[in-house]
């Protein structure tokens, strides 16, 4: 602990020397306890009190947050995939009954009352159709010059692969997120045949492209929806930090990877720039560009994160208290929305005044937070964790509860995460993508394949389709 003025003055009086040194090893020791305490926050960042992600907790089993005593098995109304009987079997075997089993007695010749039917579905080995193409040729009688039919568009090789083919390349890589090296040996335990790398990759490239010519359709869907979620996540190429930028709702997906995080990707993206809605995010300092003209939404689970790290690193009552408020607050909602009523106005003032009263206490807290030094003639003041989190729920206190009177609202921004999760287990898989242009194809295909899923459209006769030019998303 640091010594007061009083004891130093005490022991200054008997030797100066002894009291100096005293105050520097109290200096020194201040300094060393506040970085003790910057490492142990570091250290005790996981999943639970940051912005961290599930996958970096590592080993240590993660806290439950589930209430116990709730219903299990599926919810209410879930439809389920139970088999079915089929009136019209591929196959019928009969397993006749020869002797009686009780008395051995002969039964051949007696007659069959009734069968009973078990059925069983059963996926044989797929075949690859060939198809040869052949073109006329002739020489015309009155020229005598010799012509040729002509090739359909697609078939531009000897022998090649067709869309089917590649369709399954762009499901396997892109859907169930499969290197290629595994894709090869699936095709080849499947069809016998083992098609090629630069093959594969030629198929991809050429998904991608179709896959790209359907985002203009999906960018003006976007545009017009009322609230929008938008998220990215890093993404490696070799060793260059790449992002993966997502907008999203319930009925559309547009993913876009981009060597930036920041303006110039939003601005590309072509979607934001001209929106008017809602867009819910996490924060991101780019999201507030003043020549973006839509309303902000905060992901409020990151701040429960966020409001549990401070409560738990630096013992502050408030973050406990904001934490608790908006727990209550989102389930006064949910209860409000299920019986399709908004709160009262009442209930909305209450729940300001009592955000603003425990902010107003933070402050006081905050306040005694150690700062770290600043180490840079440039840039603002160095603040505590506490004093940032705590100014940013006074500076967008509008935003943060804008789930409380818009019922279009939510208090997560749950459904961008999810359009963009899977991307981790692809770079989990494969480690990282070897070029730019391998995580911009990634992601093309990804995002239309998203869109398919949202429409429950059949996947692959979807980009079967796509491939021969047949495809048109349904529009609302």
């Amino acid at each position: 602990m640091k010594l007061s003025q009083e004891q130093i003055l005490q022991i200054s009086k008997g030797d100066k020397e002894i009291a100096a040194f005293i105050t520097l090893l109290t200096d020194r020791i201040e300094q060393l306890e506040n970085r003790v305490k910057d490492l142990e926050r570091q250290l005790g960042k996981d999943s639970n009190n940051s912005s961290k992600p599930p996958s970096s907790d590592g080993l240590r089993k993660p806290t439950n947050l589930r209430q116990p005593g709730g219903k299990k098995g599926a919810p209410k109304g879930h439809p389920g995939n139970t088999l079915n009987f089929s009136s019209t079997p591929d196959e019928v075997v009969v397993h006749s009954l020869a002797t009686c089993h009780h008395c051995a007695h002969s039964l051949g010749q007696v007659s069959v009352q009734r069968y009973i039917k078990r059925q069983v579905f059963e996926l044989p080995l797929p075949r690859l159709v060939i198809t040869e193409h052949r073109i006329e040729e002739k020489c015309c009688p009155a020229c005598n010059t010799v012509q040729q039919a002509r090739f359909p568009s697609g078939v531009k090789a000897p022998v090649q692969y067709g869309e089917s083919f590649a369709a399954w390349t762009a499901y396997l890589s892109a859907y169930q997120l499969l290197p290629l090296e595994r894709i090869a040996q699936l095709f080849t335990d499947l069809t016998g045949y083992r098609p090629s790398e630069a093959t594969l990759l030629n198929q991809i490239q050429t998904m991608a492209d179709v896959a790209a010519a359907q985002e203009q359709v999906v960018k003006d869907q976007l545009c017009n929806e009322p609230l929008l979620h938008c998220d990215e996540t890093p993404m490696r190429v070799n060793t260059k930090p790449y992002y993966l930028h997502t907008h999203s709702t319930s009925e559309w997906t547009l993913l876009m990877a981009h060597e930036n995080r920041c303006g110039k990707a939003l601005i590309e993206m072509d979607v934001l720039p001209s929106y008017q809605g809602i867009v819910v995010h996490d924060f991101l300092s780019a999201y507030f560009k003043p020549e973006f003209g839509y309303k902000h939404a905060l992901c409020n689970a990151h701040l429960l994160r966020e409001c549990q790290g401070i409560a738990e690193h630096d013992h502050h009552q408030w973050a406990s208290d904001m934490k608790e408020l908006l727990q209550k607050c989102w389930e006064e909602v949910k209860a409000a929305r299920a019986a399709q009523v908004p709160l009262s106005d009442q209930q909305i003032a209450e729940i300001e005044q009592r955000y603003d009263d425990i902010l107003a206490k933070g402050k006081a807290e905050w306040a005694k937070d150690p700062v770290p030094a600043k180490t840079g003639p440039r840039g603002r003041k160095c603040k505590s964790p506490a004093a940032n989190l705590g100014q940013r729920f006074e500076l967008h206190k509008e935003s943060i509860l804008r789930f409380l009177c818009d019922p279009r609202v939510p208090f997560d921004n749950n459904q961008a995460e999810r359009d963009i999760r899977m991307s981790k287990v692809k770079q989990k898989v494969s480690g990282c993508f070897r070029t730019p242009s391998g995580v911009k194809q990634f992601a093309s295909i990804r995002g239309f394949i998203s869109n398919l899923l949202k429409q429950r459209l059949p996947l692959h006769t979807s980009l079967v389709s796509a491939l021969r030019g047949q495809f048109q998303f349904r529009l609302t």
